[in-house]
């Protein structure tokens, strides 16, 4: 059985709760982890491990804690409650990994469970393959993961003219529908397609770091919309082709305009997200230039969990 490690009560060495006021010590420790595993600039901001080392609103419900050696923050990890179970995660500094704190942080944020309920999930930004090992050791398997890739500042994109009687148009509130339809059109045939409202998806699509000038949407001469591109700062979120459209050059053509908006914009790096599952995807971007830079997944397991090892 493993043995937990004591809660020291203040921050110079061992292990203790983390509050909102070690936020600052998190960030420096997920930029450290970036850094030498590779990851999204955006997964080591206050805002984004806000919300899951302290929660938000509703949520502020977030359980952390975190190793010290001194007062070097050298391993954290967080649970909170999310709609379809218990949510951990936890980073472990690259300079201090193969001395057991990612079993002690996983014994302590799931055995000392204080109140969590539903089924076990994690979440991890840079996915190792020691590190699945790891979570399979202790009952957890992959649901989800995808690929970030990223364009280097120095790569230029090349220019590709649209197909023949295509036209592209600007995101705008009055053809924000027509987003959406291109967004269903391209998406239905996906495994497990969510099919969102319009106002879901517009929700979860705009934020303040939204682009409506860098996305664009192709018509037919028509005018029906069979083709779509959305970005965000330094990001390309989503693109997607009609099936009848594909294999037209349709895809390539929207993903380099989108990207020469986004290098006049000022993004001198761009990012995007693929699926494992969708390889198609991730070759045209490998084509344009896009290199792989870490993998997102996503876990689940059920019931406790054993301890074994020491695969951080």
């Amino acid at each position: 059985m493993h043995e937990k490690v004591p809660f020291a009560p203040g921050g110079r060495g061992g292990w203790r709760v983390l509050s909102e006021s070690d936020l600052d010590r998190v960030v420096a420790l997920a930029a450290r982890v970036a850094a030498h595993d590779g990851g999204l600039p955006a997964t080591a901001t206050g805002e984004f491990l806000r919300r899951r080392y302290v929660g938000l609103g509703e949520e502020r419900r977030a359980f952390a804690v975190g190793a010290f050696a001194g007062d070097r923050l050298v391993a954290c990890g967080a649970r909170r409650p999310v709609a379809e179970g218990t949510m951990i995660t936890g980073l472990v500094d690259p300079d201090h990994r193969q001395r057991g704190l990612g079993g002690t942080l996983f014994a302590l944020l799931t055995e000392a469970s204080g109140g969590a309920s539903g089924p076990l999930l994690l979440e991890t930004e840079s996915l190792k393959p020691h590190g699945e090992a790891f979570l399979a050791a202790r009952g957890l398997v992959r649901t989800f993961a995808e690929d970030v890739l990223r364009l280097g500042p120095d790569t230029a994109p090349p220019a590709v003219p649209l197909p023949g009687g295509i036209t592209p148009e600007e995101w705008s509130d009055t053809n924000r529908a027509d987003f959406h339809a291109a967004y269903r059109a391209s998406f239905a045939d996906r495994p497990g397609f969510p099919d969102p409202t319009l106002h879901a998806w517009t929700v979860w699509l705009v934020d303040d770091t939204f682009l409506p000038g860098c996305s664009l949407l192709a018509r037919t001469a028509d005018g029906t919309p069979v083709a779509f591109v959305t970005c965000a700062e330094e990001y390309v979120v989503q693109l997607g082709v009609a099936p009848g459209h594909r294999r037209t050059g349709l895809g390539r053509a929207l993903a380099t305009a989108a990207l020469h908006r986004l290098r006049a914009h000022g993004h001198g790096e761009v990012y995007l997200d693929v699926n494992t599952d969708n390889p198609a995807s991730a070759a045209l971007f490998r084509g344009l230039g896009f290199a792989p830079l870490t993998r997102r997944a996503r876990f689940a397991g059920g019931g406790r969990h054993g301890t074994a090892g020491d695969g951080e």
